[in-house]
């Protein structure tokens, strides 16, 4: 089972302004809701997948460089 590795190890900088600006936050709030599990963050789409098959009321954004962003509404 792979541990789990804290959001803040997973997220650039650049990575954070861009998905606030997709969800319409301040990075400031895009930390906060990070921190609360209301935003998660995936490597990978087969990591998002893997927890989040067949759900449609996420919404999700994906990055250039693979990594998904989903936010619980």
């Amino acid at each position: 089972m792979e541990d789990k590795i804290h959001f803040s190890e997973k997220i650039h900088i650049g990575e954070l302004i861009v998905v606030s600006n997709v969800y319409g936050l301040t990075p400031y709030t895009l930390l906060l809701e990070l921190e609360k599990g209301n935003i998660e963050v995936f490597l990978s789409i087969d990591e998002f997948n893997a927890k989040y098959s067949d759900t449609t009321d996420l919404d999700w954004c994906q990055l250039n460089n693979g990594k998904v962003f989903s936010k619980k509404e």
